[in-house]
C-alpha cells in the first residue's frame, strides 16, 4: 500500500517537472537553440529518477530490477552530448517519468476505493439507522435494503471484499513492477 500511494505523489512531482522542463524547453528552442541544453538536462534527470525508482521497488517491495547497461562509448562531448538524445534507455526513462502520475493516480483510486468501499459496507449496520430513508450507500436512484437481512447482506459483501483488497492490492503492485521493469529495466531477458 505504501508503495503505490507513494508512486502517486512522486508521479506528480515527476510529472510537474516534465511538464515544465518540455514548455521551458520547446519554448527557448527559438532562442539559438537554448532549448536543447534544458531538455538534455530533462533527459538526464529521467535518467537519475529511474535509478531512484529503481530503488524504490526494492526497498519497498522487494523487487531487483537491473539497470540498463551503461553506454561508454568514446567520443567528444558533444558527440556524447548528442548521444542522450538518441538512447532508446534515456527515452523509456522519460516515458515511466511522465507515466508514473497517471499510472499512480489509477493505482491510488482503485486502491482507496476497495479498502474504503469495503469498510463501508461492513461498518453499514453500524450507521445504517443515520442514512435517510430510500438512500443506498452510494446514491439515492434505488432505495436501500432497510431490513436486518439486507443490512447483513451488504456488511457480508463487505467483508468479502476485504478480503478480496489484499489480492487486489497484490495485483496492482505487481502490474506496477511489470511497467517498471518493461520502462527501467535491463533489455537483457536473462538479467529479469
Amino acid at each position: 500500500i505504501i508503495h503505490l500511494l507513494s508512486g502517486w505523489f512522486i508521479g506528480l512531482a515527476a510529472f510537474i517537472v516534465i511538464v515544465a522542463g518540455v514548455s521551458a524547453g520547446a519554448a527557448l528552442l527559438v532562442v539559438a537553440l537554448s532549448g536543447v541544453v534544458v531538455l538534455w538536462t530533462l533527459l538526464t534527470a529521467c535518467s537519475q529518477f529511474a535509478r531512484v525508482e529503481r530503488r524504490r521497488f526494492e526497498v519497498l517491495l522487494g523487487v531487483r530490477i537491473p539497470a540498463p547497461p551503461a553506454t561508454r562509448l568514446p567520443g567528444s562531448g558533444w558527440q556524447r552530448f548528442l548521444r542522450r538524445f538518441a538512447d532508446l534507455d534515456t527515452w523509456k526513462h522519460f516515458l515511466y517519468a511522465l507515466l508514473r502520475f497517471p499510472l499512480g493516480m489509477a493505482e491510488a483510486v482503485i486502491l482507496a476505493g476497495v479498502w474504503s468501499i469495503a469498510f463501508a459496507m461492513i461498518a453499514l449496520p453500524g450507521y445504517d439507522w443515520l442514512l435517510p430513508s430510500g438512500t443506498t450507500l452510494w446514491s439515492t436512484a434505488t432505495p436501500a435494503p432497510r431490513g436486518a437481512a439486507g443490512v447483513a447482506a451488504i456488511a457480508v459483501g463487505g467483508l468479502i471484499l476485504l478480503l478480496a483488497a489484499p489480492q487486489v492490492t497484490r495485483g496492482l503492485a505487481a502490474a506496477d513492477t511489470a511497467v517498471a521493469r518493461f520502462l527501467l529495466g535491463s533489455p537483457d531477458r536473462s538479467a529479469l
